[in-house]
């Protein structure tokens, strides 16, 4: 499969080291405004130019603030986009992005890597048959030089949302959303999300304010006690170290998005996943 990707800063350059040691796919052509003369694939500051390279995948791994702009381009001359996390700035933006899709007969995937975090997935096997009481996510790092167009709501409180959402299958009937100003008054570095959904109860919490790095969800069901690192991809069960396999968040995502190109079924987040994560971001 032929891919383009829109973006090299540091997520569009993970896409593309992960993509290159893929086998399944082609590093087609690159586009970003900053001309990089230093890689192995077709490079373009043009973004028309790039267009017209007969991509089979797009991925836009762009600040959230251009995607809508570069969808309507890309919409048109690819049947299979992949764009980042978060989807866009609000639920306006959202909707008209699944317009276009639908007005161009577009597949849209959403980049929530975690959904392949191999501790995500063994979690979620786990659960098939379990009933779920609690999940509490943890997401701690110091303050990241990367951002600059959107809060710590936006850039990981929607992956735990989203995570949510994905391992108990239920919908989140109401939330309370706390947050802090602690370096920037103008973005919140501090979250704490409460949820009730329609059976389970959890809490997000995410921090760009301490010293250590954190990514644990720990879950109690009616069963059994789980506790998942998602840095390390390791999951215990009531204790004990269950044997996962070791590939990495992106190689999953990809080779989902291979499996979507050629419409099989997949865990890959689509255009409502992320409209239902905003949703709560906006309502509560």
């Amino acid at each position: 499969m032929k891919v383009g990707i829109i973006g090299l800063g540091k997520m569009g350059q993970n896409h593309l080291n992960e993509l290159g040691k893929n086998k399944n796919f082609k590093i087609n052509a690159l586009f970003d405004m900053v001309e990089n003369k230093n890689l192995n694939a077709p490079f373009f500051t043009n973004l028309d130019e790039f267009l017209n390279q007969d991509n089979d995948i797009i991925i836009i791994a762009t600040p959230t603030n251009s995607h809508l702009e570069i969808a309507r381009k890309v919409f048109c001359k690819c049947k299979c986009v992949m764009i980042e996390k978060p989807l866009a700035l609000n639920l306006n933006e959202i909707n008209e992005i699944s317009n276009l899709a639908k007005d161009h007969d577009v597949k849209v995937s959403v980049g929530f890597c975690e959904r392949f975090n191999p501790a995500v997935l063994a979690l979620k096997k786990e659960l098939q048959n379990e009933e779920i009481i609690s999940i509490n996510i943890q997401r701690f790092s110091t303050y990241p030089q990367r951002i600059s167009d959107v809060g710590i709501l936006q850039d990981l409180a929607v992956h735990d949302l989203d995570l949510l959402h994905f391992l108990s299958a239920e919908k989140i009937i109401n939330a309370n959303i706390l947050k802090s100003f602690n370096k920037d008054k103008q973005r919140e570095d501090e979250s704490i999300i409460t949820c009730k959904l329609e059976k389970t109860i959890a809490c997000v919490h995410q921090s760009w304010n301490s010293a250590q790095r954190l990514r644990k969800i720990t879950l109690v069901s009616k069963n059994h006690f789980y506790e998942a690192n998602l840095a390390d991809f390791s999951l215990s069960k009531d204790g004990q170290n269950l044997e996962l396999m070791t590939q990495t968040p992106l190689f999953g995502e990809h080779m989902a998005l291979y499996d979507l190109l050629l419409n099989k079924e997949n865990y890959l987040a689509n255009i409502q996943n992320a409209y239902a994560v905003q949703e709560i971001l906006e309502k509560f």
